[in-house]
């Protein structure tokens, strides 16, 4: 019976070894065919820069429902400095939990503003993209901004940190004018 053991783990030990070096052979034809097999999905170098248009970050109220809530938007210049056209599919705020979001880019080469969610932003170039995110319940304090990091996911699955203040875009009542003042003295 020991014997019947020994002849199995010899046999094992024999086909192992015989495996390995094939496969030892067939490796560098393996990563040869790897690359060309692999999807394009994963460029390196992939670098895009974002830029908040300061006039065009904004927040304000919102509701859904009878429920409360904030309502944010944006605009961002986006430099891609890479070989590959990028699409940016995602952005997320790093503080808040928002529920609903919707990113769009500007068409590459309309000299109007059409903007879509699957538009790239082209290699080399320079576009326009903006996000709109909606939280419940309500954040901020008018009169005050709201800083936050808005994090942008492109199609290679990268992501860019980029710190954002949002103005509130409601001005406060406006106090009487000195004119409307002295005309309701005069009354």
């Amino acid at each position: 019976m020991f014997n019947h053991w020994v002849t199995i783990l010899l046999t094992i030990a024999a086909v192992g070894s015989a495996i390995g070096t094939i496969f030892g052979w067939f490796k560098p034809l393996l990563r040869w065919f790897g690359p060309r097999t692999k999807s394009k999905a994963q460029p390196k170098g992939i670098s895009l820069s974002f830029v908040s248009k300061d006039l065009q970050c904004q927040w304000g109220e919102a509701s859904s429902n009878n429920q409360s809530g904030t309502f944010i938007s944006g605009h961002w210049n986006v430099t891609n400095s890479s070989e590959s056209d990028v699409v940016v599919l995602k952005a997320r705020l790093s503080k808040y939990e928002t529920r609903f979001v919707q990113v769009l880019t500007r068409h590459p080469n309309d000299e109007r503003s059409v903007f879509s969610n699957n538009y790239p932003v082209l290699s080399h170039q320079m576009s326009e993209v903006s996000a709109a995110f909606t939280i419940f319940p309500p954040i901020g304090r008018a009169p005050k901004p709201i800083i936050s990091d808005v994090i942008f996911t492109d199609n290679f699955g990268n992501e860019y940190r980029v710190r954002t203040k949002f103005t509130y875009i409601r001005s406060p009542i406006p106090s009487p004018s000195l004119w409307s003042r002295w005309f309701r003295h005069r009354r």
